[in-house]
């Protein structure tokens, strides 16, 4: 008998926690028939694969300064380059939302003619342009249909003369925000406003963004006004774009205090933006590491340096006219597809 009733109650108390169990824990019918919460994607089909590391180099080729101020009107630039390293990492990566944080550095160095008399042309020459800046982007998706994205900068821009120090003013901030629809894996676009620098000067501006993929081969990539482009992919590890891009900046000009007069240094500002017309054209090499090179012209729309943070055309001190040199890109890139 004794042998008898232990088996009896440990039948008795599986068949209970059984019981109770089915109670507890949803059936597999259970989960099925929930709805599932779907989200937009960042993305459309077969579009630019995103950076996550790009070292890259600029090279511009020689063209005209001309300035009323400059002794000598017409100076000539033999040629302007530099190194651009960027880096965004994604730190939340979920189908409910992507916050990329990201850092760059560029320089651009001219070669002016030997000795300018200047001393705008004497810094270009002597430490030229030096931009590093860190930002956020996130992409936030509301259902399946709709998202925001938001992203914000902080750049510390500086056109600095040996021994001067580092100021506060040479950092600008920009800001754009969108609201969009995901229409479909091959179309997403939506409307939303910037607050940017890259003409030279501060702006608000409006912002149509319009990624359409029309089948394997072509498609668009537009963020207005900032940049846009034509697509064709020639594969999956092969693609070219053209289009144009618009790039720029305020730089603090931080100059040694004169001789003989104040103890300060003087600060000005100067206010660069350039328009690119450009073809862009993109091979993976091996994994996920890209070549990208990229050739076009560097338009000016602004090369003007004035006596304030945030100055317009009242406060310009310096107003020069740049001519369009060919320019050249070259970047190698860690991506995500």
């Amino acid at each position: 008998m004794k042998k008898l009733l232990l088996p009896l109650l440990l039948s008795l108390s599986v068949i209970s926690f059984a019981q109770t169990d089915t109670t507890a824990f949803p059936t597999f019918e259970d989960v099925d028939s929930k709805p599932v919460k779907r989200y937009a994607t960042n993305k459309v089909l077969y579009s630019t694969p995103n950076r996550f590391i790009s070292v890259g180099y600029e090279y511009q080729a020689a063209h005209d300064i001309v300035s009323d101020q400059f002794l000598l009107r017409d100076q000539r630039i033999k040629g302007a380059s530099g190194p651009r390293i960027a880096v965004s990492a994604p730190v939340i990566s979920r189908t409910k939302g992507i916050l990329n944080l990201n850092a760059f550095y560029w320089r651009t160095a001219y070669q002016t003619p030997g000795n300018p008399t200047h001393p705008f042309l004497q810094s270009l020459e002597g430490r030229g342009l030096h931009s590093a800046g860190i930002g956020a982007t996130l992409f936030k998706p509301l259902n399946e249909k709709n998202f925001l994205i938001i992203q914000a900068n902080a750049d510390a821009n500086v056109l600095a003369d040996k021994g001067t120090s580092f100021t506060s003013q040479a950092i600008t901030y920009s800001a754009t925000a969108v609201y969009g629809w995901k229409r479909s894996d091959s179309l997403m676009w939506g409307l939303g406003v910037a607050r940017t620098y890259r003409l030279g000067r501060l702006i608000y501006v409006p912002v149509l963004l319009y990624n359409r993929t029309f089948n394997d081969r072509w498609g668009l990539e537009v963020l207005l006004p900032a940049r846009a482009a034509v697509r064709r992919n020639f594969n999956p590890k092969t693609l070219a774009a053209l289009g144009f891009e618009l790039e720029g900046n305020q730089y603090a000009w931080v100059r040694p205090p004169a001789i003989g007069g104040s103890t300060s240094e003087v600060v000005q500002f100067l206010q660069r933006g350039e328009i690119k017309p450009r073809l862009n054209f993109e091979r993976n090499l091996f994994g996920f590491w890209w070549l990208a090179v990229q050739a076009g012209a560097r338009v000016n729309g602004r090369f003007v340096v004035v006596d304030r943070y945030d100055g317009d055309e009242k406060q310009e001190l310096i107003t020069t006219r740049l001519g369009t040199p060919f320019y050249f890109n070259i970047s190698l890139n860690l991506v995500s597809l």
